[in-house]
């Protein structure tokens, strides 16, 4: 058996190389045939796909097409379904930069072979996003790279407007021999493009990416977070750090958010929570901490909720104690962040 088979990827990512395939005129249900690939279980949204068959159907398209372009073929059918709830978290962000963190944090909702392989490096003169082969468990095809750049930049016009282009790309693979090809990574990104350079990556303008998005709805991002993360703990049962995220967002309204309580509602000791937690350098402590944070932002952007609110939506006894939790994560407190948010 293939030791990689247990990485796995979204049907509806993997459509888009059945439709792109299609789109050249060649039989992608043969294709999938020949990968090792189901290709009826594209009709069910939520099916994946052993990311080990579905490299070998990356570089089979690749081949049969011809073309060295096919990365940016199937990056150009996207749609919102290809990311499921995490495509309608990513246009509810606020701004592209909670966007991009929603797409590291999540990458392996769409690939778990890809779990830390999107890197953010930010600076004030400059923000960039790297996406690193080397860090994703099986060494994926070069044009699936392409892809997801090409995939990523669409994503960001999409939500921040047609005019949204990189300073700069930089790309590992070789130029392609096709000058027709490389004319059309110039046309898509709208920016300088080198090849053979050291890293995949996309230079950003650091104020775009803080600039707020007409598309911003936080109460969605919420629900669609929520759907996420649940999937996740029901995809990998044991991560356990997921699983205790996904009870503590449930139960954090109701303030019961004891550690003995989370370990009993997924069905483990409080000292086996401990050394699972502990065997993924958590604590509950630190899970806690981080899924206040992650939530906090998302109820204080929204002026729906009273600050006084958000505080029991995040199981804090004393709105107090969030005001300082919160100054404590953002260098703010609730009020001025919100504030400056909506201004």
């Amino acid at each position: 058996m293939d030791s990689n088979t247990h990485f796995t990827a979204l049907s509806s990512w993997i459509l888009l190389i059945a439709r792109a395939i299609d789109s050249y005129g060649f039989d992608s249900a043969e294709l999938f045939a020949r990968a090792g690939l189901d290709h009826s279980r594209l009709r069910d949204p939520g099916a994946r796909f052993s990311y080990a068959a579905v490299t070998r159907l990356w570089r089979l398209a690749a081949e049969v097409t011809r073309d060295p372009c096919f990365g940016l073929t199937v990056a150009s059918l996207w749609h919102p379904t290809t990311l499921h709830a995490l495509g309608y978290s990513w246009f509810a962000s606020s701004n592209l930069e909670e966007a991009y963190e929603r797409l590291r944090r999540y990458a392996r909702f769409l690939n778990t072979a890809a779990n830390g392989a999107l890197q953010i490096e930010k600076s004030a003169k400059s923000y960039c996003l790297i996406l690193d082969p080397s860090r994703m468990r099986l060494t994926p095809a070069a044009v699936s790279i392409d892809a997801g750049l090409g995939m990523i930049l669409n994503l960001s016009r999409g939500a921040y407007g047609k005019h949204f282009k990189p300073i700069r790309v930089s790309l590992q693979h070789e130029t392609p021999g096709s000058v027709k090809c490389v004319k059309q990574f110039n046309d898509l990104f709208a920016a300088p493009v080198a090849f053979a350079q050291p890293e995949n990556a996309l230079w950003l303008d650091p104020k775009i990416v803080t600039e707020p998005l007409e598309t911003a709805n936080p109460e969605l991002a919420r629900v669609n977070d929520r759907i996420v993360t649940d999937y996740l703990a029901q995809l990998d049962h044991n991560d356990v750090t997921m699983r205790v995220k996904s009870k503590l967002i449930e139960r954090l309204p109701s303030g019961q958010v004891s550690e003995e309580g989370i370990a009993s509602s997924i069905n483990v000791s409080q000292r086996s929570l401990q050394r699972k937690l502990k065997e993924q350098g958590m604590s509950f402590t630190q899970v806690l901490e981080s899924t206040r944070r992650e939530l906090s932002m998302q109820y204080v952007r929204n002026p729906q909720h009273s600050l006084n609110e958000v505080a029991f939506l995040l199981g804090f006894a004393e709105p107090s104690n969030f005001s300082r939790a919160f100054k404590r994560w953002y260098g703010k407190s609730p009020s001025q962040f919100r504030h400056d948010s909506l201004s």
